[in-house]
């Protein structure tokens, strides 16, 4: 998807946005300031090379279907 400077802008999967959403609530934040956070945080383990991109996250066996307030 291309924004209209010409950026591209990455689709999000639905499944990522409901996380997102349903966390942002949780520590009552901005979305957009929750995905800044994650992104930064992740990057900067990228760039430390603490995780490799391709391996799945540790923990994760299948896909989560459970809702953050779930695991209280």
């Amino acid at each position: 998807m291309m924004s209209q400077r010409g950026l591209y802008q990455p689709r999000i999967a639905d499944e990522h946005i409901r996380q997102l959403y349903q966390w942002a609530r949780r520590l009552e934040m901005p979305m957009t300031r929750l995905v800044n956070a994650l992104l930064a945080h992740g990057l900067t383990r990228l760039e430390q090379g603490v995780e490799h991109v391709s391996d799945p996250p540790v923990g994760v066996s299948g896909r989560r279907k459970t809702r953050p307030e779930e695991n209280r």
